[in-house]
């Protein structure tokens, strides 16, 4: 996302256009100066957990909780967060900060606290408008509605905040409007039953369709592995016929097995800590609407198991603070004496929960530290010419840390094989655009360097006899640590 606002790595232009985030967002992360080598985007990314971290802060002190207990849970929300930053993870946490600072507005009206929960909502949907609905969703038992009913500020504010989603909804959209992104939109929705859930192997499983079509398993195959710099594969108009011929993709045990993931993630280790924290304490207050919440939540992380996709640990962990944080805005449970017995064994499930989650964060930082400084070495001499990275390859993480930027990574000119290869800021439509297209470099006398997978060389070996009735061949390979760059050409058989 940092590419793509400010212009390197895959992006060979910055874009406030960040797909997964709002075009304003993007506009402001670009609107902000680098510091000593900081970019913008790294600013806001973290700028943002401490604004929420402060306010959350406040609100607890307001409800009443104790200074303990606020710093536990706090440690526990943000240790993560912080050492290892993710905007879908911001945009929860965001939306967590909203409904606590509407609790306090329903119990003390506090108008600065109704603002601030808008704010934050509102900057949750621009950081990542599906996490903010997810966690939004899940948080429903818990807004004061019958409060809000009878509060006609309450009413204007939130009316004014759908009116700002709204309008920050519209100027999206109008962003990805242009001729330049035609490409981009019409194979989007096109694809995604393929690489995102599974009508890859029920194509494959119907040769006449891919007969009729003009398509082979290995089409779909590279279609599944992002393969889209070949527009007679990558063809909306074929794609869709072909899954409407289909049909609508067969329910099956493997759903429901999907769906039964999505519940066993919770017990992931990167969650336990927070699930066991959370779960206990619903037990010591049990309330109403914390277990309209927690049915909620799982009935929620059941069907996106059963739509395709379970298991994505980053839109689980707000969720997971969201539950650690709802009994402290249950009446009764936020007082400042802790002298009964169940509230001082919450205050120790705290501790614990933070403990275990603090310590296996910093240990997990620790070792990605190290990895991340053996990788950056590895990478030393890696070509400033544009290399063709095709799946999960390349180091970027380790090669752009959030606070660090090596003038050498930064010269790197990747050309990426992947959701943003049609987008107008990626090097690969840069290339294509001026005539140097991978399939034009593939076929030609130099070839073009690669960074994939065995199984990609492997389809593409396919795709050189079957589309472009040639053979493939290996020009040379240079190492840089544990990856192996190799210079390919597909020469025609007229070639030879």
């Amino acid at each position: 996302m940092s590419m793509v606002a400010h212009g390197y790595g895959i992006a060979a232009v910055g874009m406030p256009n960040l797909i997964f985030s709002n075009v304003l967002w993007g506009y402001l992360v670009r609107a902000i100066p680098q510091i000593d080598g900081v970019l913008g985007y790294s600013i806001a990314t973290i700028g943002v957990l401490f604004i929420v971290g402060a306010v959350v802060l406040h609100a607890f002190r307001k409800l009443g909780v104790g200074w303990l207990a606020s710093l536990l849970v706090l440690i526990f929300l943000f240790a993560r967060p912080v050492l290892f930053p993710q905007f879908t993870i911001n945009a929860g946490l965001l939306t967590v900060g909203a409904v606590v600072c509407w609790h306090v507005y329903a119990h003390q009206r506090s108008r600065l606290m109704l603002l601030a929960g808008c704010i934050l909502a509102f900057g949750g949907y621009l950081v990542r408008s599906h996490e903010f609905l997810l966690v939004l969703l899940v948080a429903l038992p818990l807004l004061p509605w019958l409060k809000w009913t009878k509060d006609r500020t309450a009413q204007a504010s939130s009316l004014a905040l759908l009116l700002a989603i709204g309008t920050a909804a519209f100027i999206d959209s109008q962003a990805y409007k242009g001729e330049n992104w035609k490409a981009f939109n019409s194979l989007n929705p096109a694809r995604a039953p393929i690489t995102d859930f599974g009508a890859d192997a029920h194509l494959k499983s119907r040769p006449d369709i891919l007969d009729r079509h003009g398509y082979s398993e290995n089409d779909i195959d590279l279609i599944n592995s992002w393969f889209f710099v070949d527009s007679e594969i990558a063809n909306p108009v074929a794609l869709n016929a072909m899954l409407t011929e289909l049909g609508p993709l067969p329910a099956s045990s493997i759903a429901l097995n999907n769906g039964w993931i999505g519940i066993k993630t919770f017990t992931h280790p990167v969650l336990l800590p927070g699930f066991f924290a959370a779960l206990l304490l619903l037990l010591l207050f049990p309330n109403r609407k914390l277990f309209f919440t927690w049915a909620l939540c799982l009935a929620v992380f059941f069907a996106l198991g059963v739509s395709g996709r379970p298991s994505i640990l980053r839109v689980y962990i707000p969720v997971i603070s969201l539950l650690i944080v709802a009994p402290l805005l249950v009446p009764g449970t936020g007082n400042r004496e802790y002298g009964n017995l169940r509230k001082r064994f919450a205050l120790g499930v705290l501790v614990v929960a933070a403990l275990f989650n603090t310590t296996a964060v910093f240990s997990e930082s620790r070792a990605a530290q190290i990895v991340s400084d053996q990788k950056r070495m590895s990478l030393q001499g890696f070509p400033e010419e544009i290399v063709v990275v095709w799946g999960a390859t390349f180091p970027f993480e380790a090669a752009y840390p959030v606070l660090k930027q090596s003038d050498s990574a930064m010269a790197y000119k990747i050309y990426g094989m992947g959701v943003f290869t049609l987008a107008p800021f990626s090097t690969a439509y840069g290339q294509e655009i001026s005539g140097n297209g991978m399939l034009n470099r593939l076929a030609s006398k130099n070839g073009i360097p690669i960074l994939a997978k065995k199984h990609h060389f492997a389809f593409l070996d396919v795709y050189c006899k079957e589309r472009l009735s040639g053979v493939l061949h290996t020009l040379g390979i240079k190492e840089y640590g544990a990856l192996s760059v190799r210079v390919i050409r597909c020469e025609s058989v007229l070639d030879q």
